[in-house]
């Protein structure tokens, strides 16, 4: 019984023995066919060696991937989920396993430092380690983004310019431009900078060629938007990011009630400037707007600028808007979507509004679902709305849809399957997810606090505060990220290094969601008797009586070692007031909280056990103990 088996080509049987040696002198087992004995049958050995090994580390090369040994090897080590590949030269891997966590090691030449075969040999020992290839953490995402794959054009839509002299005309300038990104998303041989990213250039001057370096994209397109009346006029250039030439400019004046039309034309229009194939069903998809009712259109990117922002008004402003809009067209998908999307944020961010708001969410989804039983983000909606309701396996179920239907350069689908892994306790797995979102949105903050969480509660460290450092320059509401900072600070146990970080988190304290006695907490932070009564009251006061601020109460709990208050608080937040992001109780600074036994309790009441156990998917932080019992592990 092997610990690692090599499938690779006969000709890269150099890079074979490189890979074999490492793993050698790592102490671990390896078998490769070079290790055949004579007269030994190769099919019977190899593939009882195949079946039995804790992982299979397939090397994908251009000779390889056209190998039907290779694949097939390949396909029985997925179907046994100890399926590990890298990439030892760029190629386009067989399309059953474009969506498998791919190392890229095309550079790696033996040496033992290189920081990407140090992850990657940490992957196969944990592979070997766990014994079970169920509990490794395997992901059905790449970890390298599709914008970096040799010869594939990318492109960046840069936030097109409101030239209407009309500030309130800006959300038809940004719903111009998503719509724009949405569409290109849809042609499999472009890969697009998300939204998030493609908006923090939005109302600054910036050097094209920069931008593409920076993003590492092929293209950048950019251009204005002059809506008056029932007229409108797009411009557009598409240009060459590493030489900055223009390849392709157009103007269109039009009436609004051609926008549709328009935009189409545009989309297309890039398309055949890049010189792609646009598929027909890709053309079919690119010309759905889900409305013919331009007023209805108009509405909904409206309400859709209100739903971006995280003020409670702001979210039932949009939540009206979008009813304005299906009244006007009761078919109207997108809006049903975008309408659960806005109650989804209303069930956090309002308690007092919380079951009204589960209710009509419910109503939502069930109706977005009927209209487009294919539309990723109907499923994705479906998903988020079971999270909510505790329902794991149907949450799993909707996300994992969402993920097969999007499109491959939309990220958030991908980060939303990263944040269900999370929840559920399989840290390692949702780490994958993570860098595959930041890899396709680089510049969000969001999606870097993800991951920075992901990698801490999973223990890796280095990575955390790697990540973190990168994170310092992305624009955005800083506070998660500095929590990472904060959990360092404790765990170094340097005073002035704590009363530092806890000043700077509160520098970046996100006032919606704002804890008052933090402040009170930061002057008295070595006292522990005064810092647990503090929270003790914070706990208590109606005032903080949401998820967000009672989770972040049980954080400082935890940090304070108030074990007491940390558990009163998580049970508010994630059992009473069901908040979302259930993946913060695997948090680091949890983990002597987790080992009080009321936090089985919680977990219970979370549906996760039940879900554990039907699933057989205990994660990283639990495992079954009999038939009625578990443990926590982590």
């Amino acid at each position: 019984m092997p610990d690692v088996f090599l499938s690779y080509n006969r000709e890269d049987q150099a890079a074979a023995r490189r890979f074999a040696e490492a793993f050698v002198a790592e102490g671990l087992e390896v078998w490769w066919d070079a290790t055949l004995r004579s007269g030994e049958a190769y099919d019977e050995v190899t593939e009882s060696a195949l079946k039995t090994a804790k992982a299979v580390v397939v090397l994908w090369s251009p000779r390889s991937v056209v190998s039907r040994w290779v694949r097939a090897e390949a396909t029985l080590a997925d179907r046994n989920k100890t399926l590990l590949p890298a990439t030892i030269e760029p190629c386009e891997r067989p399309i059953m396993f474009e969506l498998t966590q791919t190392a890229d090691l095309a550079h790696w030449q033996g040496e033992p430092a290189d920081k990407a075969w140090l992850a990657f040999l940490a992957d196969v020992k944990r592979f070997v380690q766990s014994g079970s290839p169920a509990a490794a953490p395997a992901t059905p995402v790449a970890a390298t983004s599709a914008l970096r794959q040799p010869g594939k054009l990318s492109i960046c839509v840069l936030p097109f310019a409101n030239m209407s002299g009309d500030a309130e005309q800006e959300y038809f300038a940004d719903g111009i431009t998503e719509d724009i990104i949405t569409d290109l998303s849809k042609v499999s041989a472009l890969s697009v900078i998300a939204r998030n990213t493609a908006f923090t250039f939005k109302g600054r001057s910036v050097a094209i060629r920069e931008v593409a370096r920076e993003l590492e994209v092929t293209h950048v397109l950019e251009g204005s938007v002059r809506k008056a009346g029932n007229r409108v006029r797009i411009t557009a250039q598409l240009i060459d990011g590493k030489a900055g030439d223009h390849v392709w400019a157009d103007r269109y004046d039009r009436d609004l009630d051609d926008i549709f039309a328009l935009q189409d034309e545009i989309a297309q229009a890039i398309v055949a400037a890049l010189k792609l194939k646009l598929l027909p069903e890709e053309k079919k998809a690119i010309e759905q707007r889900g409305t013919s009712n331009l007023e209805a259109y108009d509405i909904y990117l409206r309400a859709q600028s209100f739903t971006r922002q995280s003020g409670v008004a702001e979210l039932e402003r949009g939540a009206q808007l979008f009813r304005e809009a299906l009244a006007l067209d009761p078919d109207f998908a997108l809006a049903w979507t975008g309408l659960a999307t806005a109650l989804n944020y209303i069930t956090v961010y309002a308690p007092a509004q919380a079951e009204a708001a589960r209710q009509e969410l419910a109503l939502a989804v069930e109706r977005a679902l009927a209209l487009t039983p294919d539309l990723w983000t109907t499923h994705a909606m479906h998903g988020m709305q079971q999270i909510g309701l505790r329902n794991w396996a149907a949450a799993g179920s909707a996300l994992a849809k969402a993920l097969e239907l999007a499109p491959a350069s939309e990220w958030l689908p991908v980060f939303w399957n990263g944040t269900f892994h999370f929840d559920v306790g399989r840290a390692n797995e949702s780490i994958g997810y993570f860098q595959t979102a930041r890899a396709a949105d680089p510049l969000s903050l969001n999606g870097s606090e993800q991951l920075q969480m992901a990698l801490s509660a999973a223990g890796r460290r280095s990575e955390t505060m790697a990540e973190y450092e990168r994170s310092k320059d992305l624009a955005g509401d800083r506070e998660a990220a500095e929590n990472a900072a904060l959990i360092y600070a404790f765990e170094g146990g340097d005073t002035g290094a704590i009363e530092a970080q806890l000043r700077r988190f509160l520098d970046f304290e996100n006032p919606s969601v704002a804890v008052r006695a933090f402040r009170e907490i930061a002057e008295i932070f070595d006292q522990p008797a005064l810092v647990h009564a503090k929270l003790r009251q914070a706990a208590g006061d109606p005032a903080n009586w949401d998820g967000p601020r009672q989770f972040k109460i049980a954080f400082w709990a935890s940090l304070f070692g108030a074990s007491d208050v940390a558990l009163s608080c998580l049970r508010a937040a994630f059992v009473e007031l069901r908040w979302y992001p259930v993946f913060a109780v695997w948090l680091a600074p949890l983990k002597d909280v987790r080992k009080d036994p009321r936090f089985k309790d919680i977990v219970r009441d979370l549906g996760l056990v039940d879900y554990w156990r039907k699933s057989g998917k205990w994660g990283d932080f639990a495992r079954p103990a009999g038939d009625d019992d578990f443990e926590i592990i982590g």
